[in-house]
Formats: structure tokens, sequence, C-alpha cells
């Protein structure tokens, strides 16, 4: 065959495998920015939160097996927290739930894929282009702030809400003065001037119903999010727990050898 003749056939080879590539071609561009998205959002405060409740329930269910081990070997009144074995002992216990806590939630480890369902189910190709590219501007990232702090608002009113969160609760004092200072940090980060020229940008995406649906499935789809990865762990925490009554019996021991006191 003449050189000439085979380029309509190559032609129709580059074609045809452009064709076969384009669909993961898009996938992989729709998994870059929903990657990116997600990058756009700093959850520090509902992470916070959580940290304050995880710890709280970590605490629970330590304080609770040291319990029935104090009424099982009868140890006494003297068998409570501000004695060093107890508290000792509530320590060896609570460690390996933090460690759980860490992985399973405040390292965020999990949430990409959480996140990559719902911008799947939520958000077109070109909604998804139009919301990067509006979030990496700076109107836009005082805007993903101001719905980081509405996100952790619904969190947290929840937990409240629901009984959930007890206030004041002994030996999460360290985590409640965090989340103190990352509240009061994120919401003077997301204070925002509707008056402001600069902000006209803004004003136009949150009126917009793109920026209206954005806010709307952040504040319902991803607080849910949140709050079942919370009520997750939590019951892991419990079911966890079940198995580390024997990390408190050099403790028990301890405590025996000075006589209960």
């Amino acid at each position: 065959m003449h050189p000439v003749s085979g380029r309509p056939a190559r032609f129709l080879v580059a074609l045809l495998a452009l064709v076969l590539l384009a669909p993961s071609a898009f996938a992989a561009t729709r998994e870059v920015r929903t990657r990116e998205l997600l990058g756009v959002h700093d959850w520090k405060t509902t992470v916070a939160v959580g940290n304050r409740y995880l710890k709280q329930q970590s605490l629970v269910a330590a304080r609770d097996v040291l319990a029935r081990i104090g009424r099982e070997r009868n140890l006494g009144r003297d068998w409570r927290r501000g004695n060093a074995s107890y508290d000792a002992a509530e320590a060896a216990i609570a460690a390996p739930l933090l460690e759980r806590v860490q992985a399973d939630w405040t390292s965020l480890s999990w949430m990409p894929a959480e996140w990559a369902g719902m911008a799947e189910s939520s958000f077109s190709d070109g909604e998804l282009d139009t919301l990067v590219n509006h979030f990496q501007s700076d109107v836009g990232r005082k805007q993903a702030k101001i719905i980081d702090h509405s996100v952790q608002f619904h969190v947290a009113g929840a937990l409240t809400m629901s009984g959930k969160l007890i206030q004041g609760f002994p030996g999460t004092e360290e985590e409640q003065k965090i989340l103190t200072y990352v509240w009061a940090d994120e919401d003077r980060e997301a204070r925002f001037s509707f008056k402001a020229v600069e902000n006209v940008e803004g004003q136009r995406f949150a009126l917009s119903p793109l920026g209206a649906k954005y806010q709307r499935t952040l504040i319902m789809k991803v607080s849910g999010i949140f709050g079942a990865r919370l009520d997750s762990v939590a019951a892991a925490l419990a079911d966890q727990v079940r198995g580390l009554p024997a990390s408190a019996d050099p403790f028990v021991a301890e405590f025996l050898a000075a006589g209960g006191r």
C-alpha cells in the first residue's frame, strides 16, 4: 500500500483511541476538581467540636469500666478520680480509645471518600468547574470560611440540643479550650461586608442558584456526614472499651498494695 493511503486508517485508529480514552479523562478531571473543591474548606472548628465530644465519650467509657471494676473487687470509696492509681488506670484505658479518635475522626483521612460521594450526587461537571474557580478567588475563600462556620454550627448544635455534649465534663478542659480558640478564630475570619465594592462577586455568587445550592448542600449533607461519623466513632469506642479492662489490672494491684488509699 502507498504510504499516503494508510493515513485515513491511522486517523481512524487515533480517533477511536481518543473516544475510548475520553471517559477516563473526564473522570480524572472530575476527580481533580472534586479534590480541589474539598481543599478550599478548613474543618478545624468542626474537628475541634468532635474532638471535645469524643474525648468525653472516651472518658465516659473508661470510667464506666473502672466503676464496674470497683464494684466487682470491692475497692471502696477511694477508687475514684483524684486517686493516683485510679487516674493512671483511666489513662491506660482511654489511650487506645483516643488513638481511634485520632485515626477515625481527627485525621479526616475518611473525608475525601465521603466528599466525593456527596459531590458525585450533587454537582455536575460544569458546576464543579464554576465552584472551584469561585472558591479559589479571594472573595470565594472568604465565603468558604462562612460555609465552614455554618457547618460547625449545625454539628455543634445537634450535639448540644440532643444532650450528647455534656457541658463542663471533667477531663475535657484542654479540648474545650482549643475549641474556644479555634471557634473565635473562625468566627473572626468569617466576617463579611456585603457593602464592600470588592465583594460584589461574592454577593452575586451567594444570590445565584448555584451559590444557594452549594450552601444548602453543605449545610445539610456535609453536616450530616460529620454527625454520622461522630455517631459511628462513638459507638466504636463503646465496643472497643469492652476489651480493655485488663489494662487497669496493674493499677488496681498498686491501689490494693497501698491499702486502698
